[in-house]
Formats: C-alpha cells, sequence, structure tokens
C-alpha cells in the first residue's frame, strides 16, 4: 500500500472525530475554558484547520486556503483564548473541516509528481512534506483529546449541585 492510500485512511479517520467531537458539543460548551486550561473546544477545532492548512495545504499548493485572520486566532502563537470573545461560529468551523479533508484528499489523489510517495529526509526549515502532514494529524489527533477532556469536565460540572 502506497504512503498516500496511507495518509488519505489517516486523515479520514483523524478529521472524522474532530467533527464529531465539535457536533458533540453543546452550544454553550464551545467556548468554555475551564481553569487550569488555556483553550476551549472550538480553538482546537480552529487549530486543527489552522494547522493542516500550514502543513499539507500549503506546502501542496503553495498558498493559505483560510481567511485572513486565521492564523491570529488559532496558529501557534495565538492570543489567550480569554482574550477573545468574536469566535466563528460552529457551524462555519464544521463546513471548514469537512471541506478541508476534501481538499487534502483531493490534493493526495492529484500528486502526479510523487511527491507524497516517499518519506524524504527532514530540511532545514523543519520536516520533509509527508512528515509535516503526519506530525499535523497526529497534532489534530492529540487536539482531540483536549476537546474530549473538556466535554467529560463540562459534563462533569453540569451535575454539580450549584449547576455551574
Amino acid at each position: 500500500m502506497s504512503h498516500t492510500l496511507h495518509l488519505v485512511e489517516l486523515a479520514r479517520l483523524v478529521r472524522s472525530d474532530t467533527i464529531r467531537l465539535l457536533e458533540a458539543a453543546p452550544e454553550s460548551w464551545l467556548t468554555w475554558a475551564p481553569p487550569g486550561t488555556s483553550n476551549h473546544i472550538l480553538w482546537h477545532a480552529g487549530h486543527a484547520l489552522w494547522l493542516q492548512d500550514a502543513l499539507c495545504i500549503r506546502p501542496l499548493t503553495g498558498k493559505c486556503e483560510l481567511r485572513d485572520g486565521w492564523e491570529e486566532m488559532f496558529g501557534s502563537n495565538c492570543s489567550p483564548v480569554a482574550s477573545r470573545r468574536d469566535w466563528p461560529p460552529r457551524n462555519e468551523v464544521g463546513a471548514l473541516l469537512a471541506s478541508q479533508l476534501d481538499r487534502m484528499l483531493e490534493l493526495f489523489a492529484a500528486d502526479t509528481q510523487g511527491r507524497l510517495a516517499t518519506i524524504g529526509p527532514n530540511t532545514a526549515r523543519g520536516w520533509d512534506l509527508v512528515r509535516g502532514i503526519l506530525h499535523g494529524l497526529h497534532d489534530e489527533a492529540r487536539h482531540q483529546g483536549e476537546m474530549y477532556l473538556l466535554l467529560k469536565l463540562r459534563r462533569s460540572t453540569s451535575r454539580l449541585p450549584d449547576g455551574t
């Protein structure tokens, strides 16, 4: 089986779980970040979009496919979530997650130059293309763990006597 087929399967599995977790959260929980945490469910989903754009879409197409301001909201060096109130709605983030997956699969299928066929050496600027894509998918899966934890924490605090 080729590397590309593995990337396709991994991208489908990881992204479908990100979408599922985003959809599982009641609206009021999407921007809840309890003390001791840094980010909320919506941020983790938006970060997955930003990271796949940075490590997969841009290297394959040469351009960013997210709207202006996305990196400032969801990038590695973004402002703390507590300092922002203007988050995109769930339906926008969910639609972007789904369409970005379709775009990734389209780009994987269009790899006529065989750029995804081998894992090359790391470059002076970082990972090679395949390692970058794999890192992005691995990081997204790790952020799913954070999303799941926030869902569990919020469910448990919803059952507290004070109703918080």
